[in-house]
């Protein structure tokens, strides 16, 4: 007789592993435009197209939530989020100033197998851009500063980082791979490496705080309808 434990395991495994499926699958829609901002996530209707329950479509649902790509309305369900010009801003405003300090801590405390270890990501992010493969290229850029925030060894500046990532998550991606910025930000990259080898905290702080900017500018400009009704929306180019 089967073991009703394993049984409920392999069930319970067969049902994650759907909806870490059906969260590929929408959080790519949300990117390429299929699902825009706003735009109310229909679960009935994916469940159906699939043949399955609700369940693992409503976790997937969750999964985006708890990222910062879509948002629950009360007896509503789930919507792409909206993100307003001005909640960008402000979070590339803290982004930049978290970079920035960031280097200053890393001046004294990064040391070579670190950066040894984020050079050899930047290799791998330069073989992504040359073999065309932008999605694998945003995952090791996404890599790439997040261990440059726990190279600091503050686990508080660290943790403020990766929750405005998860805000940012969707957006960026999708100014990396529509408006084909990839080789900007890899040069970018490499510049981030010269410095930090350098040791100079003052010239590392500035190219990672330049280096954030610099994304910001890239998603702004997938932006263009919000930017025109909103003045004074490149002053932080200096």
């Amino acid at each position: 007789m089967p073991n009703p434990q394993m049984l409920y395991d392999a069930e319970a495994a067969t049902a994650s592993s759907i909806a870490d499926k059906i969260y590929r699958e929408l959080e790519n829609t949300i990117i390429d435009g299929g699902l825009e901002p706003g735009d109310r996530i229909n679960e009935k209707a994916l469940a159906d197209q699939r043949g399955i329950s609700r369940g693992p479509v409503r976790e997937a649902c969750r999964r985006l939530e708890e990222a910062g790509l879509v948002e629950f309305k009360a007896n509503r369900g789930f919507f792409v989020r909206v993100l307003d010009l001005q909640d960008v801003l402000e979070i590339y405003d803290v982004r930049a100033a978290l970079f920035s300090h960031a280097g200053r801590i890393l001046a004294r405390r990064i040391n070579r197998e670190q950066i040894a270890e984020l050079a050899d990501m930047h290799v791998q992010m330069e073989a992504a851009v040359a073999a065309g493969e932008a999605d694998q290229f945003y995952v090791l850029n996404r890599r790439f500063h997040s261990r440059i925030m726990a190279f600091t060894r503050n686990k508080h500046l660290a943790s403020i980082y990766e929750s405005l990532d998860r805000e940012l998550h969707i957006w960026r991606k999708r100014a990396l791979i529509l408006d084909g910025n990839v080789r900007a930000s890899s040069a970018e990259h490499a510049l981030i490496l010269e410095v930090l080898r350098n040791g100079n905290p003052s010239r590392i702080a500035e190219v990672l705080r330049d280096h954030s900017l610099a994304g910001r500018n890239r998603l702004l400009r997938t932006m263009p309808e919000q930017i025109a009704r909103f003045e004074g929306v490149w002053d932080h180019e200096d």
